[in-house]
């Protein structure tokens, strides 16, 4: 039996750098084109071992940069020269093969929530929950929503995974049978793209036996598109059919009268990275007095996010802050924790275990 030829993965790097950590994979140069990297590959397995290695050893400039082909010859230099020509980009292989795993759990519909509580900070009743999005593959490794986001943001598909967890999420809350209020997640450019995935929630949450009063949704990365007019016009409906709207990661550089004279929101959130630390931070204490009193004056309720040390949430109840929500308070977990907290005892092993607990689970 005749042996097969290997094939020759090839890589034009874009910089030195680049050459460099090719070399460390296992590339050489190209005789006939010192340009040029090479490395022989005997199977399809190997090549996405190889995509996977570069991707983490290779900035996403680099692999933007770079450009790759497969050839059967390293000698015949007109044909690697007609290759050449159809090169592409290292990081259309290289996202494929790191975000692997995302685009199963899209197909397979793998997505799960956690419930993470939002507290009223002066009864310490739980008056709504967020919907955390989380994911399992089949090797049943967990992802959380961070990476879910990150995936979904670098394979340009973040529109259609939005959409995915907006309809697997209402089928969770249903699940609850709770009469609680659950904040959803969306991202604008999703309800800008297709308009009509809102018409089917609510088709879907009338179908559930839910009421879109138990629905906030809480829109996130909304600056760049305040004088969006479909952005507001979908706002507009969702508000008519009866759902609640938040703002959600609201900061300091923020222009809060422009969020609030333009979406009227019902609830801004207060980013955690001006939350975290407050009661000793002069500086945020003023930021956070300034946002609170602000969304007061509109009407609007806040929620400060964040929330793990007792003198930050004590803080953030004398401010006047409406709501709280953060590890300190409660965990996200996969049933609805309904328990009042004694905001004034609260206990100190809750508090040990947030500070050792990733912000992304």
């Amino acid at each position: 039996m005749s042996k097969i030829n290997p094939l020759y993965l090839i890589i034009q790097p874009d910089d030195w750098e680049t050459s460099r950590c090719l070399c460390k994979a296992g590339f050489q140069e190209l005789p006939v084109l010192p340009q040029l990297f090479y490395r022989s590959i005997d199977s399809r397995n190997e090549v996405a071992s190889i995509f996977l290695n570069i991707s983490q050893a290779l900035s996403e400039i680099s692999q933007a940069g770079s450009r790759f082909f497969i050839a059967r010859s390293l000698c015949d230099l007109p044909s690697l020269l007609v290759d050449f020509l159809k090169a592409q980009p290292i990081v259309t292989i290289t996202k494929a093969v790191k975000y692997s795993w995302f685009f199963h759990v899209l197909s397979k519909q793998r997505i799960f929530f956690k419930y993470q509580p939002i507290f009223d900070l002066a009864s310490g009743e739980a008056i709504a929950y967020e919907c955390l999005a989380r994911a399992k593959d089949d090797g049943e490794a967990d992802f959380n929503g961070y990476q879910l986001i990150e995936a979904a943001m670098s394979t340009q598909l973040a529109c259609e995974f939005d959409e995915l967890a907006r309809t697997i999420c209402l089928d969770s809350i249903a699940a609850t049978k709770s009469n609680q209020k659950f904040f959803i997640n969306i991202l604008p450019n999703a309800i800008i793209r297709d308009a009509n995935s809102l018409d089917q929630n609510l088709k879907q949450i009338l179908d559930l036996g839910l009421q879109p009063e138990q629905i906030v949704f809480e829109l996130t990365e909304v600056e760049a598109l305040l004088r969006c007019p479909r952005l507001l016009q979908n706002i507009n409906r969702l508000r008519e059919w009866g759902f609640g709207i938040a703002v959600d990661d609201l900061c300091a550089c923020a222009s809060t009268e422009n969020y609030f004279m333009e979406f009227c929101p019902d609830v801004i959130k207060i980013d955690k990275r001006l939350v975290h630390g407050c009661s000793q931070h002069a500086l945020k204490q003023v930021m956070l007095t300034s946002l609170v009193d602000s969304a007061h004056n509109f009407g609007i309720k806040v929620v400060t996010e964040g929330l793990e040390d007792i003198e930050d949430i004590e803080f953030c109840r004398e401010l006047g802050a409406d709501y709280g929500q953060g590890f300190g308070l409660a965990m996200p977990e996969i049933t609805l924790q309904q328990q009042r907290l004694d905001l004034v005892n609260l206990p100190l092993s809750l508090l040990s275990y947030s500070d050792s607990y990733n912000y992304n689970h």
